[in-house]
């Protein structure tokens, strides 16, 4: 049999000028985009020209609100478009009405403003700024072309009162409104706490948290953040779905997390009362069992003088780990002396679906109705086997600066990685270690954490699983042995640093693996 524990990760920190490396239990600063402001930007580079049209437009300068990375936006509501050229009658006939327009691909406008009645003329000079409003009841659509031009009409008539108009639209530049997809992350969540957190996308979005019926809601903050209050543990097994949506029409991102805490969310009429006859404290030795006696009565909250008669084919017994990780289920099967007594249970819960040590198991029963009992909790304590006693909590490295030939750091404090022992004599286990890249935000350490053994063998420990202690137990009775205590000066963990690293901080980790056969 193959026994693997990974036990916490180990924190280590390179001081002085070079490098921190260090657990993370969240993602750290989010990068996020900045809510686009009602600040009128120009964006005249974020546009193509390709006239369309009849009547060429001299446009020098593009303004908007709500603007994003040179893009106009769905809540874009205010423009302004400069003039400044020569505008040809494209007829033969005067000049007439002008207009500015945001228009569509399919040249439905989304606004304009209008800038001059019967200009008189075959060439008019404008040189002007003018700005106008968005219909907010057709704002601009993400993702697709927004057009700035004109509408304009000539005099097709000598005869002013026999003036009839002839509309001409010219499409003269382009450019796609913003749209990006939302990519919302959860960072932190324990299905027992009242609260969540995570990042978004862009500052402002709405963040919709929900789980069953429950529905909770939380902004981005500036820092890329949001946190969700439930206000009370979340019950019951299941997936919390976070959304995040905003103003903008880009699409709407998504992200979902398990709940599993073993306590279903159910209604009932007849309440089920479970009460342990046999205790809840019990210890035991990996190849045991636990056997747990109890009893299960039935009440109806409206009638409690009411006889409600249960039936063990009806009652399932649930035994799970205090994280909400199921263990097993049993149906009720009477005491020991009556097997078919209703309402009651013997059960024998395998002790090697436990961990050795303390292990608090949640209990609970449940019927096909929707009935769930109230919640009991066992401790058992698995003894003997094999375990981590101790590994230490963080390491630190001494201050270097940046190397310019490949140079071995040493640990400033003492490493310390025991293993506790009590299984009979003449067992072996292995201790392994697998370590992560180490890197800043921007950058990776050009370098790696390596073990060094015995012979001055280096082996890289980034990505690989590397054997670094092993012992085999001869005594009869529980042994603690730290392994670090074997390494000396030039043997042990180090960090193995290259030339041309960049300086800053270092984040990574380190997993650790106890095994009582060697690894293939």
């Amino acid at each position: 049999m193959k026994l693997r524990r990974v036990f916490n990760q180990t924190v280590l920190m390179l001081l002085g000028g070079l490098c921190v490396w260090t657990v993370m239990t969240m993602d750290g600063d989010a990068s996020v985009i900045s809510e686009p402001t009602s600040e009128m930007q120009d964006i005249t580079s974020g546009f193509t020209k390709q006239v369309i049209g009849e009547l060429p437009w001299p446009i020098t300068k593009i303004k908007a609100n709500y603007v994003r990375d040179g893009h106009v936006t769905h809540r874009t509501d205010q423009m302004s478009i400069t003039l400044k050229g020569d505008v040809r009658s494209p007829n033969g006939q005067v000049l007439y009405n002008m207009w500015d327009i945001v228009t569509d691909d399919k040249g439905w406008e989304f606004g304009g403003k209008f800038l001059i009645y019967n200009v008189n003329k075959l060439l008019w000079h404008p040189q002007r700024t003018d700005v106008f409003k968005i219909s907010q009841s057709r704002r601009f659509k993400a993702g697709k072309k927004v057009w700035i031009g004109n509408k304009s009409s000539t005099n097709s008539s000598h005869e002013s009162y026999k003036t009839t108009l002839t509309y001409m639209k010219t499409k003269q530049y382009y450019q796609v409104a913003s749209q990006i997809k939302l990519v919302p992350h959860i960072t932190i969540f324990d299905s027992g706490a009242h609260s969540m957190q995570g990042t978004g996308t862009q500052v402002g979005d709405l963040i919709t948290a929900k789980f069953g019926r429950q529905v909770q809601t939380a902004r981005v903050t500036h820092d890329g953040h949001w946190r969700i209050d439930w206000g009370k543990e979340l019950q019951g097994s299941g997936k919390v779905t976070v959304t995040e949506t905003n103003d903008y029409d880009d699409v709407p991102g998504q992200t979902t997390a398990i709940v599993n805490n073993g306590v279903p969310r159910t209604k009932s009429k007849i309440k089920l009362n479970l009460f342990l006859t046999g205790g809840r404290n019990f210890s035991t030795t990996k190849d045991q069992a636990v056997l747990i006696k109890g009893m299960v009565v039935g009440t109806d909250p409206s009638d409690l003088q009411r006889d409600v008669k249960l039936n063990n084919q009806d009652l399932m017994i649930h035994f799970a780990h205090a994280d909400g990780t199921p263990i097993m289920s049993y149906r009720a099967n009477g005491t020991e002396d009556e097997p078919h007594k209703a309402g009651f249970f013997h059960l024998k819960l395998p002790a090697e679906k436990l961990q050795r040590g303390i292990n608090e198991i949640k209990i609970w029963v449940t019927s096909p109705n929707g009935q769930q009992s109230n919640i009991d909790t066992l401790k058992v304590t698995v003894a003997g086997g094999l375990s981590f006693e101790h590994i230490v909590s963080q390491i630190r490295f001494t201050s270097q600066q940046i190397p310019t030939k490949e140079t071995l750091i040493p640990a400033m404090n003492q490493w310390q990685v025991a293993v506790k022992d009590a299984r009979s004599g003449g067992s072996a286990w292995y201790v392994y270690a697998t370590a992560t890249e180490l890197a800043t935000e921007n950058h990776r350490l050009n370098g790696d954490l390596v073990y060094v053994n015995s012979a001055g063998k280096r082996q890289i420990m980034t990505n690989q699983m590397t054997l670094v202690g092993a012992c085999t137990h001869s005594k009869g009775k529980s042994v603690v042995t730290d392994v670090a205590k074997q390494w000396q000066e030039r043997r042990g963990i180090f960090l193995d640093v290259q030339p041309g690293m960049y300086a800053g901080d270092y984040h990574g980790k380190i997993n650790w693996s106890l095994q009582d056969t060697p690894q293939a």
